[in-house]
C-alpha cells in the first residue's frame, strides 16, 4: 500500500506499482538492501531503469518494462524525488544510506538542492540587486 495519499483517483496498476516503489525506497527496506544501496551514486539517486528492471516492477507493468510508467508513477510519491532518468529519497534523507563507496554522481544536484546551501541556511532565489554609492565628479553622494 502506498504511502502517498493522491489528490486524485489512480488505477490499481499504478497504485500498487506507487506501492511497490515506496516499499524499495522505504528506511526498513533500506537498512537491510544493500544490493539497492549499491546502486545508488555520491547523491543518492539511483536510475529509474534499474527500479523498472526489477521482477515484482515488471510483473506489476506486464513485464513491460516501461520506464515512462514507472517514471510517472514515481513522481506521484512523497516519498521519492524524481530527476531526468534517476530517483532518490527526499529531502535528503538519502544521505544515511549511500555507501562509502558510491560512485560518482553523473548528474549535479538538481536547483532545488543548490538553493539551500551547506550550513542549512535557505539561500534565496531571486536576484540580488546591488546598489553602489559613490561619489560624482562635483563631489555628491549618490
Amino acid at each position: 500500500m502506498p504511502v502517498t495519499a493522491t489528490p486524485f483517483p489512480i488505477d490499481p496498476m499504478r497504485w500498487y506499482l506507487l506501492g511497490q516503489v515506496e516499499y524499495y525506497f522505504s528506511i526498513q527496506n533500506l537498512v537491510t538492501d544493500f544490493w539497492l544501496r549499491k546502486q545508488m551514486d555520491t547523491h543518492g539517486w539511483i536510475p529509474i531503469s534499474t527500479i523498472a528492471s526489477f521482477n515484482r516492477i515488471r510483473q506489476l507493468t506486464a513485464n513491460a518494462y516501461d520506464t515512462t510508467l514507472v517514471k510517472d508513477v514515481m513522481a506521484l510519491s512523497a516519498l521519492v524525488e524524481v530527476y531526468e532518468d534517476y530517483v532518490r529519497l527526499r529531502d535528503r534523507q538519502w544521505v544515511p544510506f549511500v555507501l562509502p563507496d558510491a560512485g560518482v554522481s553523473p548528474i549535479g544536484e538538481p536547483r532545488e538542492e543548490i538553493a539551500s546551501s551547506i550550513d542549512g541556511t535557505q539561500v534565496d532565489d531571486e536576484e540580488d540587486v546591488v546598489f553602489v554609492m559613490g561619489r560624482s565628479e562635483d563631489g555628491q553622494t549618490s
